[in-house]
């Protein structure tokens, strides 16, 4: 028999089982909160590059495809005739290359013709391609322009812009040239996440759920492998390993295209020493003014704290025009002097501290899934017999990425000095 307790009941002696409680009943939530699983901008069900890219089927695990950039129209000074034209039309030579650093090239002249008229943009003089290049040293007239010739010395990497061409009464045809495509590479990645629970655990009803325990696993399984693919089309790199039944297979992302095509259009931020003069303004006009207009840059916290303060000040033509939702997605909407730059939070950037500098800009236009295996459920793969209950998501997916030089990315970007 329990014992009378005489006088004022309160909660601390209203129990005579202080460990259970034994006459006040508990309160506890029906399910258990997850941080950054399912809230606006959170979580992996409509991740900030995943939800809106195309998608195009795959029929290999390793995929080709051809880009070719538009017609090249500007060459640059490797080495010249340092003596500038005391008259106008004056014969002389240049040696020309396609790199802007004015290293050796073999295959600028083929850019060149008779009658090419180039203009050396940064004195105003306009030299005239007198005879069909047969190497880079091509022959030319300096100065057919005419006007004051002080100043017109060439000098190594003068950019030579390619103006027009034009030819004699009766002559024959320019001869032809062209510019082959280039072919690209990348591979279709196995994604995998397993669901793995004994019979016993599967059948008992959970406090949080009392539907069971499947659909909670379920859900944590479909966010890991959500952020393995989200990862991997921004970081991953393109190999293809040995394994033990075949090979493994990872597919490049968004940093590794624009490594391995275009490095200049990486910026490192420096931790708060970062001039938007002399880095940041450069690093933008090098791939926002290819492809598209607008851009979508995903960012950790404290590279869209950099942006946004730029942006908030109103200076060097950053504007913050609106803010949208699109997919989830809560994207501050700016304009910049180079064209508009979307800005999104991206969860595994805000997720992982490591990353919470780093931004990547996407244009969307240009980039796509590449699918062998969709996203799906498989059940009951576990050993036949065990006493377990198993299923998987299991995808084939890869990035094409075209033209590289239309992406960038930015890390240890803490600061923008205006």
């Amino acid at each position: 028999m329990p014992s009378a307790i005489a006088g004022l009941l309160s909660t601390s002696n209203a129990n005579s089982d202080l460990d259970t409680k034994a006459d006040l009943v508990g309160e506890y939530q029906d399910t258990i909160l997850v941080r950054n699983s399912k809230g606006m901008n959170a979580g992996s069900t409509l991740f900030g590059l995943m939800s809106r890219l195309k998608a195009e089927p795959a029929e290999n695990t390793e995929f080709n495809w051809f880009e070719r950039d538009p017609v090249n129209r500007q060459v640059y000074v490797e080495t010249a005739n340092a003596v500038a034209p005391v008259q106008s039309g004056q014969a002389g030579t240049v040696v020309v290359t396609t790199d802007s650093t004015g290293a050796t090239d073999i295959t600028a002249w083929t850019f060149l013709a008779q009658g090419h008229v180039l203009r050396n943009m940064r004195t105003g003089e306009m030299i005239q391609v007198t005879a069909d290049p047969t190497s880079d040293t091509v022959t030319v007239a300096r100065a057919i322009n005419g006007g004051t010739l002080t100043g017109y010395t060439l000098v190594q990497g003068d950019t030579l812009a390619i103006v027009t061409l034009g030819k004699d009464e009766g002559a024959l045809p320019t001869r032809a040239s062209y510019e082959e495509p280039q072919i690209l590479t990348n591979f279709v990645q196995t994604f995998n996440a397993t669901i793995d629970v004994t019979n016993a655990f599967k059948a008992n009803k959970l406090r949080s759920d009392m539907a069971g325990p499947l659909k909670a696993r379920r859900i944590q399984a479909l966010e890991k492998i959500s952020k393995d693919i989200e990862a991997a089309f921004l970081l991953g790199t393109k190999q293809r390993l040995t394994g033990s039944n075949g090979y493994v297979y990872y597919t490049g992302g968004i940093k590794d295209a624009i490594d391995t095509a275009v490095p200049e259009n990486a910026l490192n931020g420096g931790s708060g020493t970062c001039s938007y003069a002399t880095q940041v303004a450069p690093w933008m006009q090098g791939f926002m003014t290819v492809g598209s207009d607008a851009k979508l840059g995903l960012c950790g916290p404290t590279a869209y704290a950099a942006f946004s303060a730029l942006a908030n000040s109103a200076t060097n033509g950053f504007r913050i025009m609106n803010q949208e939702t699109v997919w989830g997605m809560n994207i501050t909407v700016i304009n910049t002097p180079f064209g508009e730059l979307d800005l999104a939070f991206h969860p595994l950037l805000k997720e992982i501290p490591a990353f919470s500098s780093w931004i990547f800009v996407a244009d969307l236009a240009h980039v796509m899934q590449k699918t062998l295996e969709p996203l799906f459920l498989e059940p009951n793969i576990q050993t036949p017999g065990q006493d377990s209950y198993m299923e998987q998501f299991r995808a084939k997916l890869g990035l094409k990425l075209r033209f590289a030089e239309a992406f960038g990315y930015a890390y240890n970007l803490t600061a923008i000095q205006a």
